[in-house]
């Protein structure tokens, strides 16, 4: 069992390198006056050393504590530093940042992160490898008392909590069957390409935390906007009726990535199989609910593995099942992720390598592949119909091209249509009709005497600006 420190701390522990001594690092957010600096506290095998850290505006100080044990991770924790957890700090924006408005803030202030750390080790992701595999599990009377200092402390409140979640929705209190394997474990993902049978995947505890969360005074609704991994779920179709019935504000965020099993197999993602059974068990519960709630997916574009074949398929997908993507997202190699190390070595790292047999990875590095990429993401958009006629015809796919509901794009229509985009959000206003008068004054405008073309290029000539003038046609992407 986690030590209720460790369980209670947003930010657990970090680990500096295996095998070293400091290697564990424990943030404590407590006064330093509550601490002695420089002190040592030997409990079980791991010495804790409290260590004086740059001072906060609220406070005379702050203090972490280091772990000198070889043990990976420390689980052990001084008995009087078992109350930090609990010490006040401050959840509005730092004062330096003058009232100003922060969208990121406004998202977050009446959330609470209940898990630190995440076991679906998606290659394109990071979190695993800097808030680590293991789970951290908040206790629950620590979430259900943040609860009631959001409702009582913070501004504006509602009585809706905004998220129970962190990195994903439906982790909470999951974690190995067998402690000591889970030390020594060298998988990746735990849910890749199947879930591992040492996986504790009871929803229980997640289910009764909600709806202990729910009857607090106050809290009319609590909403889950974290990321749900919905192959893990389906091992709980209990907990998907208890979210869908209570916790779903009209859209749930799920992450498919893709349909194709290239990228999804590069990705550590679930295949479709697994989001066709999620998505008929939502629409059931919904309906049982007397809910109309939608699921909205999320797909990446031009990921290392995706070849213009993967994309296309998607886009056919996405247009038999009406989904129309406004906001998509471009891969981008970020530092720790393994699908970076696939971008720039284009091979993959994941899988044992053996001289002069690295498995191939096709990466889509140009711009204009990169665009493609996104365009049949977009395939609505009409500002993307020139560049995908160009790549169908490449394809040799010119039976995508038409004025069908079969088509994917239309072939005639101009690319660049007048009114706002598809996707936009933003009402078409129609003109306002002109009356007689104005109609007159512009065909008078409009019409050229003998000399009313002289006088026309005559006064451009002499610096007057002339309309700008709507294109036919934009050359594609170069």
């Amino acid at each position: 069992m986690m030590p209720p420190a460790l369980m209670d701390r947003r930010f657990v522990a970090s680990r500096r390198g295996p095998g070293r001594k400091g290697s564990c690092v424990c943030p404590i957010s407590t006064p330093c006056a509550a601490i002695p600096p420089n002190i040592s506290m030997p409990v079980g095998s791991c010495i804790w050393r409290a260590i004086p850290a740059r001072p906060a505006p609220w406070c005379s100080g702050t203090a972490s504590a280091t772990c000198s044990s070889r043990r990976r991770p420390c689980r052990s924790v001084p008995p009087s530093w078992i109350g930090c957890s609990s010490c006040p700090t401050p959840a509005p924006p730092h004062p330096s940042y003058g009232g100003q408005r922060i969208p990121a803030w406004e998202m977050i202030r009446h959330s609470v992160s209940i898990v630190r750390g995440c076991f679906g080790g998606c290659s394109f992701c990071a979190i695993t490898a800097h808030e680590g595999k293991i789970i951290q599990s908040r206790s629950e009377a620590s979430i259900l008392r943040e609860i009631a200092e959001v409702r009582d402390k913070t501004e504006a409140f509602t009585g809706v909590i905004s998220d129970l979640g962190g990195p994903s929705a439906n982790m909470w209190r999951l974690s190995c069957r067998d402690a000591a394997l889970q030390l020594v474990c060298r998988r990746w993902s735990c849910l890749h390409p199947d879930i591992c049978p040492n996986l504790q995947t009871d929803h229980g505890p997640l289910i009764a935390l909600y709806r202990k969360a729910r009857a607090l005074p106050g809290i009319r609704k609590i909403v889950i906007s974290s990321g749900l991994r919905y192959d893990l779920a389906l091992r709980s179709p209990a907990y998907v009726r208890e979210l869908v019935s209570h916790h779903v504000g009209g859209y749930l965020k799920i992450a498919p990535e893709h349909t194709e099993a290239g990228p999804l197999r590069l990705m550590l993602k679930p295949g479709m199989a697994a989001y066709d059974r999620f998505k008929a068990l939502f629409e059931r519960f919904s309906k049982e609910a007397g809910k109309e709630q939608y699921l909205i997916p999320y797909f990446i574009a031009a990921h290392p593995g995706t070849r213009d074949e993967d994309m296309l398929a998607l886009a056919l997908w996405l247009k038999r099942n009406d989904y129309r993507l406004d906001q998509v997202q471009t891969f981008l190699p970020t530092p720790m992720a393994p699908a970076s190390a696939m971008y720039h070595a284009e091979g993959n790292p994941l899988v044992p390598v053996a001289r002069g047999a690295l498995e191939r990875v096709v990466t889509a590095k140009g711009l204009r592949q990169r665009r493609l990429h996104k365009a049949f993401l977009r395939w609505h958009d009409p500002e993307n119909w020139p560049l995908l006629r160009e790549a169908l015809r490449h394809m040799g796919r010119t039976d995508l091209i038409g004025p069908s509901k079969r088509h994917l794009i239309p072939a005639g229509r101009p690319a660049f249509a007048k009114g706002p985009r598809v996707g936009e959000g933003k009402p078409v206003v129609p003109a306002a009709p002109r009356s007689r008068e104005e109609r007159e004054v512009k065909t008078f405008q409009g019409h050229r005497g003998k000399d009313g073309g002289k006088q026309a290029r005559g006064k451009e000539k002499a610096g007057e600006a002339r309309p700008p003038q709507t294109p036919r046609s934009r050359r594609p992407f170069a």
